[in-house]
């Protein structure tokens, strides 16, 4: 299938596709007589894959660390890909943790704003730089 049509039957851009292609995510497509690429369903499948990686939010040097260690014959190594999904869990749950931490202080700044601001005052600068403990002043 030329690149439209892989474009088309997978929802990636053909720009996109083409750079995956030169990154090595997509193996390089053969080309016909007229220069076209040409596509088999091996890489729909791989699209597939690179962007259900995506979703879950692999960096594209994260996703060619596994696909490198994958065969056409026998897919992805198995161990790779959860090898993998594991260091993502991780660095998803420090996420969430550094976002409730960020969830808390914006809600304690905003308390400490509109309780200075009913005061007819201004925050100070050094008060900006810790909000946890902001100094209400005029």
């Amino acid at each position: 299938m030329k690149i439209g049509e892989l474009a088309k039957l997978s929802g990636v851009a053909a720009h996109t596709i083409r750079f995956y292609e030169t990154k090595g995510l997509l193996p390089k497509a053969s080309r016909n007589v007229n220069g076209y690429r040409h596509y088999n369903n091996e890489s729909v499948q791989r699209l597939a894959t690179i962007q259900c990686a995506k979703r879950l939010g692999f960096s594209l040097e994260d996703i060619l660390t596994v696909l490198a260690h994958s065969e056409p014959a026998k897919g992805l190594d198995h161990d790779k890909v959860l090898q993998q999904l594991d260091v993502r869990l991780l660095e998803v749950k420090q996420l969430i943790k550094a976002l409730l931490v960020q969830q808390n202080e914006i809600t304690l700044f905003k308390q400490q704003l509109q309780t200075t601001w009913q005061q007819g005052k201004c925050m100070q600068a050094d008060a900006l730089f810790d909000s946890n403990s902001a100094m209400i002043t005029e």
